[in-house]
């Protein structure tokens, strides 16, 4: 599926975009004519990027993805709804791809929870959002969709990985592991009781630099596809070329991606 059986323009908060599979998809999501909202500790990675008189439909909010008031910032467009509503339009789309810094002489990433307390934050940020302008929203409940991206290692399905990466998955990588699995769990839970649409990416081992005209090769839920790596940045047009914009694409959906 490609960008181009994307529907009406979308408005989309991102979390965690100022580099690898994040800004990969806010890039192509800004030259599709998408507005962006981008949270950012240090605005200054995207704004000297992304200087605003060139890229007028991205707005960077300066916060941290742990903090309930900054992420609730980015939940809506920068144009009020209607002419006659001081209240801004919800987002359509939010998509988190943070993570930790993975530190080898520990064999962990610097916050072993980063995943699990930025999904935390996200919901009680859409929560606010809900109670905040529960007027301006009137009767009509505001479904976000939240895409996040996860990992492979972690399918309860069977395994997702090549048998000569075992070592990595299972115990390199195991801190994360456990990070990712509490954040698919807080996002599925909630998405059943609060009616959220949600898809989860579990890309393979993450690579730079990007490979031109790699097929990437796509398992959903029981079915995942095993393979050895794919880069952030096929990873970041993946997500924009079949979740982003996209109405209905892998709702409620466990993706495996690879090359």
């Amino acid at each position: 599926m490609s960008s181009s059986n994307t529907n009406t323009k979308k408005t989309i908060a991102f979390l965690g975009a100022s580099g690898g599979v994040g800004l990969a998809a806010l890039t192509r999501a800004m030259a599709a004519g998408h507005t962006c909202i981008a949270l950012c500790r240090t605005p200054s990675k995207l704004t000297d990027r992304f200087p605003e008189a060139q890229y007028p439909n991205l707005k960077v909010v300066q916060g941290n993805a742990h903090d309930v008031v900054a992420v609730a910032r980015c939940l809506f467009s920068p144009s009020p709804s209607t002419s006659n509503s001081p209240v801004a339009k919800p987002v359509d789309m939010v998509m988190s791809s943070i993570g930790g810094q993975f530190q080898f002489a520990k064999m962990t990433i610097d916050d072993p929870h980063v995943c699990e307390n930025g999904m935390k934050t996200l919901l009680s940020a859409i929560d606010k959002v809900r109670r905040d302008h529960a007027a301006a929203l009137g009767e009509k409940q505001w479904r976000p969709r939240i895409i996040v991206v996860s990992t492979c290692g972690i399918s309860k399905a069977g395994r997702d990985f090549p048998l000569a990466t075992l070592p990595i998955y299972k115990f390199m990588l195991k801190v994360p592991h456990v990070d990712k699995l509490a954040m698919e769990s807080l996002l599925t839970g909630a998405a059943a009781e609060k009616d959220y649409s949600y898809s989860i990416v579990r890309p393979s081992l993450l690579t730079d630099p990007a490979v031109p005209d790699r097929k990437i090769r796509v398992g959903v839920d029981e079915k995942p596809e095993v393979g050895y790596g794919i880069s952030r940045d096929d990873t970041g047009r993946w997500i924009f070329e079949n979740l982003l914009g996209i109405e209905g694409a892998y709702e409620n959906r466990v993706v495996t991606i690879t090359w």
